[in-house]
């Protein structure tokens, strides 16, 4: 737990130093303490949903029985676009065939996409995983936080690589 934290304070991580997709789980939990949901999207758990293809595989093993400030975090897998209403945050690889249309279809619910998709926050994503050499760092698009009614905490926001604003409009 304590590598995790560390990593994550350090938001340009060496890819090299753990394999990617590790990493990447290692992000996704991380947001969940760093972002408040409306009222109308708390419920007895967290989920985090996976839209597949992805290339998380055996990694997304490390999040089970994980809880997050005191919620049990539930890893969802191939649900179909419209039941992503239920997710709190979806990843969205950029092998997934579709991955610019969910985050419209999700637009003013309160759900977080992140992706690893280059372009993801023109999109209308949230965060976007990106490469940056060997390091993996992260971009925030405030807007579609905003719509979403999800705030993201300034400590995550001073970690971000970059924070856009207005891509949408």
């Amino acid at each position: 737990m304590l590598s995790l934290l560390l990593m994550f304070a350090h938001p340009a991580y060496a890819a090299e130093t753990a394999n990617e997709a590790a990493v990447k789980v290692a992000f996704l939990y991380n947001f969940f303490k760093f972002i408040e949901w409306p009222e109308s999207a708390s419920q007895s758990k967290y989920n985090l949903c996976l839209v597949t293809p992805h290339n998380l595989g055996d990694n997304l093993l490390a999040l089970e029985g994980k809880t997050v400030n005191g919620k049990p975090l539930t890893v969802l897998q191939d649900l179909p676009i419209k039941d992503l209403k239920v997710c709190h945050l979806v990843f969205i690889a950029k092998s997934a065939a579709n991955a610019g249309d969910i985050p419209r279809e999700l637009r003013g619910t309160p759900v977080v996409t992140v992706s690893d998709k280059p372009g993801f926050l023109e999109q209308n994503g949230t965060i976007g995983l990106v490469q940056d050499g060997n390091r993996l760092n992260f971009e925030v698009n405030l807007d579609n936080a905003n719509a979403a009614n999800v705030r993201i905490s300034a400590q995550l926001l001073k970690l971000a690589r970059n924070l856009n604003l207005n891509l949408n409009k």
